[in-house]
């Protein structure tokens, strides 16, 4: 959201900005058939999934297919819509939809995704990096007066990987905190932008580069990492306060001088469980184990 409103003070008021959303189809979902709730409750999911006035006419199976698709990312990413829309009414802010089935997921992953993750081969890196792959393509749906396909013209992919290493957002930042205090805490954020080379740029810059568009990473400019790490900790987070306000909390400041409202006190959520790619494989496996799907057969083989 900080990169978007900050998009909007650069990018020329007559070009539009492309915010890309991804959501995987949930199996269980895709099969679940409707019940009289759900007839009940269609008003309801339109005005989250379609709130344009057009779409009080779509079909129930259009209806249907949509809530498919109606995982938090998809949520959030819509009342984040509003605020930037509030910021900029002039902007025309595309929120491109991008709906991925089981089977495409399935095909992609096969045929492309796999070779550009490696020589990362892990569960975390397979549900990041399919979600990137997917997110990055830009195809999917817009709605500005009724739904038609689009997919995105851009060539530049902004990403706010960076963020959460610098600004202590992940959980297990918390966990550092508590157990080490703020000592702890500093010696965590430097390993991890130490190795976030190696962990994550070079994955998500052969993913991104696979569509022919080249990744931008703002959190990661020389001049941002110069100034946070000029930063004691206590005026980049504060772990004392709850989630969604402590972590990340001078971004946060940022976003509300910005002009952005509820999307400031969001608690962060991995793209892997805001999207639900996590949700579409086996529950026993976790982040750091290696994925049997990403394994490279040899010729021999």
């Amino acid at each position: 959201m900080v990169i978007a409103a900050l998009a909007d003070k650069h990018v020329p008021v007559g070009e539009p900005i492309d915010l890309l959303n991804v959501a995987f189809l949930i199996k269980e979902q895709a099969k679940q058939k409707r019940t009289n709730k759900e007839h009940a409750n269609q008003e309801v999911q339109l005005d989250l999934l379609c709130p344009q006035e057009s779409c009080k006419n779509l079909d129930a199976k259009t209806v249907t297919h949509l809530s498919c698709f109606a995982v938090p990312d998809r949520i959030t990413g819509r009342a984040g819509l509003k605020e930037l829309e509030a910021i900029n009414p002039s902007r025309t802010w595309n929120f491109v939809e991008i709906n991925v089935t089981r089977d495409e997921l399935k095909k992609m992953r096969q045929q492309r995704i796999k070779h550009l993750i490696y020589p990362l081969d892990t569960v975390l890196d397979d549900s990041i990096g399919c979600a990137i792959w997917f997110a990055s393509r830009g195809e999917g749906f817009i709605n500005q007066g009724e739904l038609k396909p689009y997919r995105s013209p851009a060539k530049v992919v902004l990403t706010g990987i960076g963020a959460d290493e610098q600004l202590a957002g992940y959980s297990r930042h918390r966990v550092s905190f508590k157990k080490y205090g703020l000592e702890g805490l500093n010696k965590e954020l430097e390993m991890e932008l130490d190795r976030i080379s190696s962990r994550n740029l070079g994955r998500d810059d052969r993913i991104i580069g696979d569509h022919g568009k080249e990744a931008r990473f703002p959190f990661l400019d020389e001049d941002v990492v110069s100034f946070l790490n000029s930063l004691p900790i206590s005026e980049k987070a504060d772990l004392t306060l709850p989630r969604g306000i402590g972590e990340k909390l001078i971004l946060r400041l940022a976003a509300k001088e910005l002009g952005l409202t509820a999307s400031t006190i969001l608690p962060k959520r991995a793209v892997q469980f805001g999207s639900r790619i996590a949700k579409l494989e086996s529950n026993s496996e976790k982040a750091s184990d290696t994925c049997s799907r990403l394994k490279l057969l040899s010729v021999d083989e």
